[in-house]
């Protein structure tokens, strides 16, 4: 399963360089120039940034598992933002 989130904000690069460090020390954890992949235990989140948004792609294999990936993503990136006050908005979907 995966869910997809858009966030608008001017900060997406400073904001995705912060969580990846933060999970980082915790999960394994890819990052170059305006892309990032989190492995999580129970799916993987891949970002996007542009100078506009952030673009996250979240799947789980677990249907169980989406509503808990979905949570630890959105919480730590409003943490990360600390310019902004963004609001991370899920669209669902089976694929």
């Amino acid at each position: 399963m995966q869910t997809e989130a858009t966030v608008a904000t001017q900060h997406g690069a400073l904001y995705i360089k912060k969580l990846c460090r933060h999970f980082g020390h915790k999960v394994p954890v890819q990052r170059a120039d305006n892309k990032a992949r989190i492995e999580f235990p129970f799916g993987d989140c891949r970002i996007v940034v542009d100078d506009n948004h952030v673009h996250f792609t979240m799947t789980v294999a677990a249907p169980d598992d989406l509503s808990r990936a979905e949570q630890v993503v959105a919480d730590h990136f409003v943490r990360m933002a600390t310019h902004d006050q963004p609001q991370v908005v899920w669209n669902r979907s089976r694929s």
